[in-house]
Formats: C-alpha cells, structure tokens, sequence
C-alpha cells in the first residue's frame, strides 16, 4: 500500500470513529493490518474497542505509567488474534508491577506454562477495582510494543506446550478442511494426491475429521493417516497444542492450526486461495508474527500445484530459522 493509500484509510477510519461506524473501522484496520501498517492498525482497533465497551477502570497510559496492576482484558476479536498477539504479555510484564490477563478457560494452562510470570484468569474472575489497577487490550499493547515489523520480529516468544515423557517431533502434522462455507479450499482428491508419496507419517490436526472426511481421504491416498480424534480441539487447546509440537511440520489452511503452529514455532505453510484473508498479509508471503510460519497463495495454479509447492518450501524451512519478510515471488 502506498502513502497515499495508507493516508486514505487512516481518513477512513478517523471519519468512521466520529461516526461511530464500527464496521467502516473494522473493514480500514483490517486492511492496514494486511498491509503491514501496523502502528495505524492497533490505533483503530484500539479505538473500536473503547467505542465498544468502555474500558471498566481507569485506562493504562503506556509502559511509562508505572502502576501497581495492569489488567488485558479478555481479546475484542478471534482466538487467532491472541495467539498471534499473547507473547506481548512478557513485555508489559517487565514495565508494572502485576499484570494479569483476561482469557478463555481452556487457554489458561498453556498460557502460564509460557509465561508464569503473569496471573491468567477466566474473564468471569473477581478482578482488583482501586486506583493503582489499569486496565488495557491486547490491541493497545500491539500498539507500545509491536508498530512496526521490527519489533514485531523480535518480540517472538513460542507458546510452551505441556510436557511429555519423550516428544521426538515427527513427521507431516495436515489440515485441510473449514465449517466456513465461504472458503475457496483445495479438494480431498487434491489432498490425497500431494500425500501419497510422502514419506513418514502423516497425523491429521484436522477438527470434526468424520465431517472432514478424514475415511475419504485414507481410501483416496492409499496411505495411512493417524487420527487426531482423541484430542478435543474446541476445548483442549493445552493437549492440541501437544499434539502439534510432535509433528516436525505443518501444512494447513488458514485456521486455528496454523495459528497454533505459528505460535509454538513449528515449521509451518499455510496455503491460501488469491483473495485477501484477514489473518494473513497480503503483499508478503509470511507474518512477522510467526518466524517459522510461510504463506502460499493460489494465484494462478491449480490447487494441486499450490500443495506441491508448499510441501516443497516447508521441506527447507528449519526449526531455528527465522523468516525474513520479503515480496511475495508467488504475485
């Protein structure tokens, strides 16, 4: 996105926030977000979340407002939004006092294994009301410690996942399939194609893998393909989480696996149709959010083409190295 363009947006959503248009300011921070204009993205959304619900105490000034407790409230927008945005806790940490953190039940045991120097509580919890609690959003502590790529790059901190007697990573870790109607996705025979002749195991992270057709795709590829159903991954993210780290690498379309993966720091493709996908940048092929994780868009190839070209890019990407953020060669 060019100045000018950047300038219109930023005009957009200033003019949306006077009148209250909270979709007009969502649709301009999305697409700032997408187009790497980071600082100005956190800003609007930022602003949504106050015209939203005002914040219940008195709101944090920066890492300069040295207070006794700082509380995250619980996130505004989608699980893939805090995990890409959750390692900023250990920042916050090291400028107040307390900090405690606002989530989900089912995120809190993974969250304080990798950061047990903050409290993380259910948002139904009593919380401290006096004058030496502030209160913040994750968006706001984008905003001090994450404007722009740099920082972002350098603030990765990986999700911990719960321990094991032995985790000795193996293996292709798949996701292939999305409720959302509206997803323009790569077809099971696609799928079954690409992993035919891949060697190793093959283990499905994939949810609802019946409606899924996890069968289908067995019979359809020839090969075996290990079942994830033991692991309820709507409300055992602790134990999906798990189940990632033991794969040495994740190809997958755009959903809860590849935030998951991103955030653990498994080597990670994530394959997208053409069209702008919220989550992801559009004009680079990676997230500076998640230093192992690649994007592959469709473009002009078919799906099965897409596939072949991802596995052959998450084959190079190594656990320890960090992406640099480039133009995507995929335009």
């Amino acid at each position: 996105m060019r100045f000018s363009n950047l300038s219109w947006h930023v005009e957009k959503a200033l003019q949306a926030e006077a009148e209250s248009d909270l979709i007009s300011m969502t649709e301009a921070a999305n697409k700032m977000e997408r187009c790497c204009y980071y600082k100005q993205a956190w800003k609007t959304f930022q602003a949504i979340a106050m015209l939203e619900r005002p914040s219940p105490g008195r709101p944090w000034r920066g890492p300069c407002d040295r207070v006794r407790t700082l509380v995250v409230e619980g996130r505004k927008r989608d699980l893939g939004d805090e995990l890409r945005l959750v390692h900023l806790v250990a920042k916050a940490a090291a400028d107040v006092s307390e900090l405690i953190v606002q989530t989900e039940e089912r995120l809190i045991p993974l969250f304080q294994r990798s950061f047990p120097y903050v409290r993380f509580i259910s948002t139904n919890d009593a919380l401290p009301q006096d004058t030496n609690t502030a209160w913040t959003t994750y968006e706001q502590l984008a905003l001090f410690y994450a404007h722009n790529e740099e920082l972002i790059l350098n603030s990765f901190l990986p999700l911990i996942p719960p321990p094991a007697s032995a985790i000795n990573p193996r293996g292709l870790g798949i996701s292939w399939y999305s409720k959302a109607i509206y997803k323009c996705l790569p077809s099971l025979e696609d799928w079954a194609e690409l992993i035919r002749d891949v060697r190793g195991r093959v283990q499905s992270l994939q949810y609802q893998e019946g409606r899924a057709g996890l069968k289908e795709l067995v019979q359809k590829s020839g090969r075996p393909v290990k079942a994830a159903r033991r692991i309820d991954q709507f409300e055992d993210l602790d134990g999906y989480a798990l189940q990632i780290a033991s794969v040495q690498r994740v190809l997958t379309i755009s959903n809860t696996t590849a935030h998951m993966a991103g955030a653990l720091g498994t080597p990670c493709v994530v394959v997208l149709d053409s069209e702008s996908v919220t989550t992801w940048p559009d004009h680079v092929d990676r997230s500076p959010f998640y230093p192992n994780t690649l994007l592959v868009r469709r473009r002009n190839m078919d799906w099965a083409s897409t596939l072949r070209r991802a596995l052959e890019l998450l084959l190079q990407i190594e656990p320890s190295r960090r992406l640099s953020m480039t133009p995507s060669s995929e335009q």
